[in-house]
C-alpha cells in the first residue's frame, strides 16, 4: 500500500542531476563481440580441437602431497613404453644462471622449482612431464612413472 504525504509539495523537491550515462566510448558500454555466437555454437576451434600429422601429446606427472621429500623419480617403465618420445625430470633441465626478479628473495628458488627437484612444496607440483603419440599413452606413461616419497607434515 502507497501513502503519499499531502504535505510534501512535489514542485519543491530538488530535481537529481542527470549524470551523462555514457561519457567514454568503450568504458560502461556493452561493445559488440562478433566471436561469442561461434562460442556459443560450438564452431569456435581451440588449440585443443586441431590435430596434426606427427603431433606429440604432453601430459605432466603431479605430486598427490603438499610436502615431500622426493628420494627418488624411476622414469625406466615410462621411457621404455613405445610412442613415448620424451620424459622429462628436473634433472634433465639446466639450472638457472638467473633468477625472476632480482629483488624478490626466493624467486631464483622458484626459478629452479619448475619441476620439484628435492622437495614438493604444494600438491599438484609437477614432478615429470611426458611426450608421446596420443593423450592415452601419455596418460600410460604416466602410471609407469615410480616416485619414492618420504610425506612431510605441511608447512602453514
Amino acid at each position: 500500500m502507497i501513502v503519499e504525504r499531502s504535505d510534501v509539495n512535489k514542485e519543491e523537491l530538488p530535481l537529481p542531476e542527470v549524470i551523462d550515462k555514457h561519457p567514454y566510448r568503450v568504458i560502461g558500454t556493452r561493445p559488440l563481440r562478433p566471436e561469442d555466437f561461434d562460442k556459443v555454437t560450438g564452431r569456435t576451434k581451440f588449440a585443443a580441437d586441431f590435430s596434426l600429422p606427427d603431433m606429440l601429446y604432453g601430459a605432466v606427472l603431479r605430486s598427490p602431497h603438499a610436502h615431500a621429500r622426493i628420494h627418488s623419480i624411476d622414469v625406466s617403465g615410462a621411457e621404455s613404453l613405445p610412442g613415448v618420445m620424451a620424459v622429462v625430470t628436473s634433472a634433465d633441465l639446466p639450472v638457472a644462471a638467473y633468477h625472476l626478479d632480482e629483488e624478490e628473495p626466493g624467486s631464483y628458488f622458484q626459478t629452479c622449482n619448475v619441476l620439484a627437484k628435492e622437495k614438493t612444496l604444494y600438491y599438484g607440483h609437477a614432478l615429470a612431464a611426458v611426450a608421446a603419440n596420443s593423450l592415452e599413452l601419455a596418460a600410460r606413461a604416466l602410471a609407469l612413472i615410480k616416485v619414492d616419497y618420504e610425506v612431510l607434515p605441511p608447512v602453514l
